[in-house]
């Protein structure tokens, strides 16, 4: 049986948490597992969502001792699925939230096809409902493609084993902190053998997350990073 496990990185969530929780528990199918890891929040973050989902064995929550930032978050749970092939991991940011009821079992539909490694579905965007996502052709290399294959990003939890942990880390061997959506999916989308883009609105993208002091779309960590990722 197949099961979806979320990652959720999380830092200063509490003012989306209860949504991202709720849109958890709307779902309806029943295969999912949801972890939490928060990453040093100083607003109780992890205590809330220890609280919102108490008695409910959905979810996990975790505490980092020291900051890990989200990519290295999200990679070190994946590791833990890596051998697993019926495990389908889904990275949820932790001030998003799913939009659509039947995402898991969009997913798990999408995954019974053995072949298929990589799979993103349609996002909106909270302020203008923008969706940036669409399909990458077949043969298209991602690192020369434009961006296309945002939220929601999945993976058969195995396709990890095809990728060092070195694509995740800068030249001087440190874990990339900023534009950590390329820098996560272009190497996985590189090693797979069949992609799909799911033509469904499943994600709830906040650019105006309250958890993001402000977005600078010319921060230069951030597109260093994504250059150094393409290049």
């Amino acid at each position: 049986m197949k099961k979806v496990v979320f990652i959720s990185p999380m830092r200063n969530a509490t003012a989306h948490l209860p949504d991202l929780i709720e849109s958890m528990q709307e779902q309806r199918n029943d295969n999912w597992y949801h972890i939490i890891v928060d990453d040093m929040s100083t607003d109780g973050s992890f205590d809330m969502a220890c609280k919102l989902t108490r008695n409910d064995d959905h979810f996990q929550i975790r505490k980092n001792q020291e900051r890990r930032w989200a990519l290295k978050n999200v990679i070190s749970v994946a590791r833990e699925y890596q051998d697993d092939p019926n495990v389908i991991i889904a990275v949820l940011d932790a001030d998003d939230a799913l939009c659509n009821e039947n995402t898991v079992d969009i997913l798990i539909k999408a995954y019974t096809d053995p072949e298929l490694d990589t799979a993103w579905t349609g996002h909106t965007w909270d302020i203008n409902g923008l969706n940036i996502s669409r399909a990458l052709p077949e043969r298209a290399n991602p690192y020369e493609f434009p961006w296309c294959t945002s939220h929601l990003k999945t993976w058969r939890a195995t396709t990890l084993l095809g990728v060092d942990d070195s694509n995740f880390k800068d030249l001087d061997g440190r874990w990339f902190r900023r534009g950590y959506d390329q820098a996560l999916y272009l190497p996985l989308l590189y090693v797979s053998h069949k992609r799909a883009f799911l033509d469904e609105i499943c994600y709830l993208y906040r650019i105006n997350s309250k958890s993001v002091e402000r977005r600078i779309w010319s921060e230069k960590d951030q597109m260093d990073t994504v250059r150094l990722v393409r290049s």
